[in-house]
């Protein structure tokens, strides 16, 4: 596939239309790049994003330009709308991976770093696992329960930072948003060849406006604040690139590579995170911040890692079918 045209394929849902991107092994490498490095940036995205924006209707405008971008995308290739996938798929990614997790996600950035909250959301890997389980039949190794039990600890030990009250709240609300994101890729399992096209867009339209209307009639917003330039620059780098460009990138990787592979991110993700709040976010962390993090780290690595000839096995042999 070349960069020429615009391919289809035939499911269930219709004819799957997919970008001229070629299905190369650098083509690969660069759309999973982009994914880490897009969603390791996002997350002090959500902080400037946040000056004189509220949590829920910040959440809720980053999915309605979002969910705009791509209906546009989808006209632009000519892709039919009306071959529309299982109403209940769309309300089920509208809540949860676009409603609760973002929600709660902002709102646990309003009183934590944001690369504290990048690492607290590290944990998602474990939330599938369990999920998967319930829902697929699918069983955890020993490796999976262990790198789950190291990962609590960290979890705990950041817990036990500061003020135990006023920050446990905001610490389950991001483990709370990753549990709704685990849950929604377990789900979306089930229709992996739905073109990302048909199925995005409305819900995260769906998502993004009931979160807008919430916000505007419950949070208060500082219109001055919110509309200078790093705040809309934010809110305009979330939308187009962390939510419309990263979650096709996301779909047309899976389609090509193994599930276990592009888990591996969750290991890069939050290291990015760290590294950019830290240096143009002034975010600073404590010794136990950092051995909590570190802990949290190393129990998804012990999970998810594979050895390299293993991943690449695994691309070559989706990039060939």
């Amino acid at each position: 596939m070349g960069f020429g045209r615009v391919t289809t394929k035939v499911t269930s849902f219709g004819p799957v239309f997919r970008l001229p991107i070629p299905a190369s092994t650098a083509a690969t490498f660069a759309a999973y790049a982009g994914c880490v490095l897009i969603w390791g940036t996002t997350w002090l995205a959500i902080k400037f994003s946040l000056l004189g924006m509220p949590p829920i209707a910040g959440a809720g405008l980053r999915f309605v330009l979002a969910g705009t971008v791509l209906y546009a995308l989808a006209a632009a290739l000519r892709v039919d709308l009306r071959r529309a996938p299982p109403w209940h798929l769309v309300v089920v990614l509208a809540v949860t991976m676009f409603g609760v997790n973002y929600a709660l996600t902002y709102l646990a950035e309003t009183h934590l770093a944001s690369g504290l909250v990048a690492v607290l959301f590290g944990t998602m890997p474990f939330f599938i696992f369990g999920f998967a389980h319930v829902m697929v039949g699918e069983r955890a190794d020993f490796k999976t329960i262990g790198g789950a039990v190291l990962a609590l600890c960290g979890v705990a030990l950041i817990s036990l930072v500061g003020n135990l009250r006023g920050e446990l709240l905001y610490i389950v609300a991001a483990l709370v948003a990753a549990a709704s994101s685990g849950f929604a890729n377990v789900y979306l399992k089930r229709f992996a060849h739905a073109e990302p096209l048909t199925t995005l867009p409305p819900a995260m339209l769906l998502a993004g406006v009931c979160l807008t209307a919430y916000g505007l009639a419950f949070e208060r917003i500082d219109w001055h604040l919110a509309t200078q330039p790093a705040p809309l620059a934010a809110l305009a780098y979330l939308a187009v690139c962390g939510s419309a460009l990263a979650f096709y990138l996301n779909h047309w990787l899976l389609q090509r590579i193994d599930s276990g592979v592009m888990g591996l991110s969750a290991l890069m993700i939050p290291v990015i995170a760290v590294v950019v709040g830290a240096v143009f976010g002034g975010e600073v962390f404590g010794l136990r911040d950092i051995a909590g993090a570190l802990l949290v780290l190393g129990g998804v690595s012990l999970a998810l890692w594979r050895s390299a000839p293993q991943i690449e096995a695994v691309a070559e042999a989706r990039l060939a079918s």
